[in-house]
């Protein structure tokens, strides 16, 4: 049984289609990975030359209580924080790394038995390529923070 729309209806449907691919153009045109999920996410956008072309990539360590120097889990339920998420606020982190200090508060949160934090690395790593392999990787501790 087919049903037919009025005229309003199809109006309607019409301009919140046409609202939807307006902004999608903007976004795509002139936006940021905040603007997800109508714009770019543009860690996936990229491509890198296959001779001196280098691929960073970011990460985060942390110091614990107990004396260990560990990875911390990209996810929600590990740091509270993805991969995507720690690139995409590079900037910010590193105009102010106080923002690291909710990190480690949500961990202490989501695993309280586990040793606390006293300092969270962002680490950076670089690799450069040659004839499309890895010749070469680096690391740096990008930002650092002592937890309080």
């Amino acid at each position: 049984m087919a049903s037919h729309l009025s005229g309003r209806s199809r109006l309607w449907r019409s301009l919140v289609a046409a609202a939807v691919v307006g902004a999608l153009f903007y976004t795509s045109s002139y936006g940021e990975d905040d603007d997800f999920p109508l714009g770019p996410m543009t860690q996936f956008a990229f491509s890198v030359k296959n001779d001196g072309g280098e691929i960073h990539s970011h990460w985060l360590e942390a110091d614990t209580a107990d004396g260990r120097h560990v990875k911390l889990s990209m996810d929600a339920v590990g740091s509270g924080m993805k991969r995507a998420e720690i690139e995409g606020q590079m900037t910010r982190l590193a105009r102010d790394p106080s923002l690291l200090q909710g990190i480690a508060d949500a961990q202490r949160r989501l695993h309280p038995g586990r040793p606390r934090l006293t300092k969270i690395y962002i680490v950076k790593q670089v690799r450069t390529l040659k004839h499309g392999k890895v010749v070469k990787t680096t690391h740096e501790n990008r930002v650092t923070w002592v937890v309080r």
